[in-house]
């Protein structure tokens, strides 16, 4: 039998209250757990309900649409807005059914708690996705602001997505390393700026007035994006610039390949599991009908592809074939 034991991600406390059973349909749904059936159609409705606020967005921008249908949509906004909001306030009073993560926190009084959530960046954006509604009710606030922030809706669509997951918690463990990427750019785009406001203020006054003004054509450049606008025109200022090109391909570079170093390193951690896995079962002998069910729940819950998993157990099983067919030529 396999030695795996697969664990619910996320410590709970387990009440028979209806507190705990809201917390239950609002968290994602969970793959392989009896009585998810409620929580399984809340995540597909409220992902249907965000995607379709996007979209509705999107169509408020055409002006044909906007002249016929202007009604229909204020109305879904209505709707949605109230479905938000109570999704908001449900999770910040389910919120206590966490387990405290430290002894310190298991003294908090509940009030306590829910403040620590409501700060928390996923508490944010679902606030977000609400305020702008309520804010046009009592203040004159600009629409393009408000569809903007209407935006942060598919935000929420990170608390569903696994991959999501992947690349907040890539960032979160490689934050030192990103800032001190990123310091080297401002560095260098100060540096930039500077350079070519002494080599072209004289030429171009008006483009290159001071050295804020002159970040923006230093942006760009580092950025290698080139919109042409502000350019320099004499000799060493395109020196200058052609330096600043080539050394921005090589700093432009270094978020990019940190995060997705990283975020491959994940993936193989992810693989590791699975492969450490089968591997305990596989060692036991031939794979039984419950050996695979546990695998499977393994590969739902470390979102591996299916094909993948299968190619990691028939490498391992023809690896243990041969290692057994060595063993009785001994």
């Amino acid at each position: 039998m396999m030695k795996y034991q697969v664990r619910e991600q996320g410590n709970t406390m387990h009440h028979n209250t209806l507190r705990s059973r809201v917390y239950r349909i609002l968290r994602p749904y969970r793959q392989y757990t009896q009585g998810e059936y409620i929580s399984r159609l809340f995540d597909i409705m409220l992902i249907t309900l965000i995607i379709t606020n996007a979209l509705a967005m999107l169509l408020m921008t055409v002006e044909p649409i906007h002249r016929q249908y202007r009604t229909q949509l204020h109305q879904f906004e209505v709707f949605s807005v109230i479905i938000f909001t109570i999704e908001y306030f449900a999770r910040v009073w389910t919120c206590v059914e966490v387990a405290p993560k430290s002894s310190r926190e298991r003294t908090w009084p509940n009030w306590k708690r829910r403040l620590r959530y409501m700060v928390t960046p996923i508490a944010i954006v679902d606030l977000l996705a609400i305020l702008p509604f309520y804010l046009s009710m009592f203040v004159a606030v600009d629409l393009r602001i408000l569809r903007l922030l209407r935006l942060t809706r598919l935000i929420k669509l990170g608390r569903y997505s696994t991959s999501m997951q992947t690349l907040t918690q890539v960032i979160r463990a490689e934050a030192r390393t990103l800032l001190a990427a990123l310091s080297v750019l401002m560095i260098t785009m100060i540096f930039a700026a500077t350079g070519i406001y002494y080599l072209e203020k004289d030429v171009q006054p008006q483009e290159f007035s001071s050295i804020p003004a002159a970040m923006w054509w230093a942006m760009i450049t580092l950025t290698t994006v080139g919109y042409g606008d502000v350019v320099p025109v004499t000799l060493m200022g395109r020196i200058f610039g052609g330096l600043i090109t080539l050394l921005g391909i090589g700093l432009y570079a270094l978020p990019a390949g940190i995060l997705s170093s990283s975020f491959t390193a994940r993936v193989h951690l992810r693989q590791e599991r699975f492969r450490e896995a089968a591997s305990s079962a596989i060692a036991d002998g031939d794979l039984s009908e419950r050996d695979f069910e546990h695998l499977e729940k393994i590969r739902g819950l470390l979102d591996m592809d299916q094909e993948e998993a299968k190619l990691i157990i028939r490498l391992l099983q023809h690896r243990h074939s041969q290692g057994e067919t060595g063993d009785t030529d001994t």
